[in-house]
């Protein structure tokens, strides 16, 4: 079975910071892949992270994000990273139940017509502790504890 739809974490997997929900808008670009809030700290893209995603937007794998953080800044660094584009439905929210959030996003791809089962998404973050929520709900996904599985999220595609 090949994967149809990878799901990703924000927080520790595609950026170094631990929690963005506590940096203050507005971000202002520093480099390609880092930025800064107006406190001067920093989020940095990991590096491979953007060409990962490229590369799963060229392959036709789905894309979309579960994060426990507030939509707000979220969305303001996806869109300067010029990275929101490639995730369908992101599911950012201010909760812990990813479970929900992955249930929430396969009904609305459902609704447009793309219909991924559980064996067919692969699910990327950089904790456990979400896992067995998802597979008790959603069903077997795959899984890749980011860090630990894998050293670089190049290596996230010999999964795919």
């Amino acid at each position: 079975m090949s994967i149809k739809l990878v799901v990703l974490d924000l927080d520790g997997t595609l950026w170094d910071h631990p929690d963005v929900s506590t940096l203050t808008p507005p971000f202002r670009r520093v480099d390609h892949d880092s930025a800064e809030d107006t406190e001067g700290r920093m989020v940095r893209l990991y590096a491979g992270m953007r060409e990962l995603i490229e590369e799963l937007d060229r392959r036709g794998v789905l894309l979309s994000i579960a994060s426990w953080n507030k939509p707000e800044p979220v969305y303001e660094l996806l869109k300067l990273f010029e990275l929101d584009s490639f995730f369908r439905h992101p599911m950012v929210q201010f909760h812990p139940n990813k479970e929900r959030m992955v249930m929430e996003l396969l009904a609305k791809l459902e609704e447009e017509g793309a219909v991924v089962r559980p064996e067919e998404i692969l699910y990327v973050d950089d904790h456990d502790w979400h896992l067995t929520d998802i597979r008790e709900t959603v069903g077997l996904v795959s899984f890749l504890h980011m860090w630990k599985d894998v050293d670089s999220p190049l290596e996230i595609l010999d999964h795919v």
